[in-house]
């Protein structure tokens, strides 16, 4: 299957977004259908969960940004395998913080 340009992506996504949304599902499934047999099955599952964190998102922003904080929780499990350290899927938030106060400037 032939790959669209963005702009034409852009442009059918603005003048038809269910034309838009069929394509872009052909596109996975053909992507999906050419890589090897045992990553098929990898690829599924994990536009399953793209699909539903779409689902879920309540905006196309969310949706993204939900995303793409899979891809950085992923890149970085990768960057600790590689250097050997522990998995863990997000750095740890500390549970406690000192609140600083403001103060006020003197208006002049």
């Amino acid at each position: 299957m032939d790959r669209p340009t963005f702009d034409e992506l852009m442009d059918l996504a603005q003048r038809d977004p269910e034309g838009f949304e069929v394509l872009r599902t052909e596109l996975i499934e053909d992507c999906i259908r050419r890589s090897s047999g045992r990553n098929q099955r990898r690829l599924r599952g994990l536009q399953f969960v793209i699909d539903g964190r779409r689902q879920v998102a309540r905006t196309p922003t969310r949706a993204l940004l939900d995303i793409q904080a899979m891809m950085h929780d992923s890149l970085l499990g990768l960057q600790q395998t590689l250097l050997g350290q522990p998995r863990t899927s997000r750095p740890s938030v500390p549970t406690s913080a000192s609140i600083l106060p403001f103060r006020r400037c003197q208006s002049s």
